[in-house]
């Protein structure tokens, strides 16, 4: 490819599944790169191998897919693979809590090979699978369950759904722009080595969400004045522009700054 012209070149980001076996990881990639559902299961002897050109905010990636095996009889196979990964999704069902137990593993399992989280040279979203049962009374895994153990790693979690596409462009999303500022050298608001992957995340949900009670992170029914300052005193803490670098963090502020005048004041309409 001829870049003379300025255009920047095609990224290649290579992003590895983990999780359980019937976890829904095959599916979860599927839904994303071929905008379809397969319902039959056929698990992943070894490792799965794919690839796909996707657009990341106007910038074409090429992204490669490895699919794991969640068997034991396989980690000697794909352990082999980690070192060489951006992005890792760890994967859950919310109707097997084992699979949820699981992570621990999967987490030591990581460190294991790589070391510590903090010099890790891939990014990690969290994803919960097969929302789609919440209502038949077949959950087992609450979002207040996943989403605690993905913030005590200080890993982004996002609930998703192969059948009915739910939160699948979320979870990549935030998965590949947050390896793109990785792989760009791009600090996070910390200012320590590579990219605070929270602050890619608080971006992604007030850059793209269009309910104001969601942009931050607060229940509707609940939700008091305090709670909403509280909530923009984090948020702004991650995205304000004099202290982060990180693409989109303007954009996102006036966001956050606009939904909390617009929740304020119908919080204050409710009470008079």
């Amino acid at each position: 490819m001829d870049h003379r012209n300025g255009s920047k070149p095609m990224a290649r980001i290579r992003i590895l599944s983990l999780g359980n076996p019937g976890v829904g990881k095959s599916c979860l990639i599927k839904r994303y790169c071929e905008k379809r559902f397969v319902n039959k299961y056929v698990p992943t002897v070894g490792i799965d191998y794919g690839s796909s050109a996707v657009d990341v905010d106007g910038r074409k990636v090429s992204v490669h897919f490895f699919d794991t095996s969640g068997s034991p009889l396989f980690e000697e196979v794909r352990t082999e693979f980690y070192r060489d990964m951006q992005g890792i999704l760890l994967i859950y069902d919310v109707t097997d809590r084992s699979s949820f137990i699981a992570l621990d593993a999967w987490l030591a399992e990581l460190r294991h090979n790589l070391g510590p989280v903090e010099e890790w040279s891939a990014v990690v979203v969290v994803c919960g699978t097969r929302t789609d049962t919440a209502g038949t009374g077949g959950r087992q895994v609450t979002e207040a369950d996943g989403k605690g153990w993905a913030d005590k790693h200080k890993f982004p979690h996002v609930l998703t759904s192969a059948a009915l596409g739910n939160g699948i462009h979320q979870a990549f999303h935030t998965l590949l722009v947050a390896a793109l500022q990785l792989k760009g050298g791009v600090r996070g608001a910390a200012g320590g080595g590579g990219v605070d992957v929270e602050v890619v995340q608080a971006i992604h949900r007030l850059t793209h969400l269009h309910d104001d009670f969601d942009k931050m992170g607060l229940a509707r029914r609940s939700t008091s004045k305090e709670e909403v300052n509280k909530s923009y005193r984090r948020l702004a803490a991650l995205v304000h522009p004099d202290k982060c670098k990180a693409s989109g963090a303007e954009e996102a502020f006036k966001a956050l700054t606009q939904a909390r005048n617009n929740l304020l004041k119908i919080l204050t309409e409710t009470t008079v």
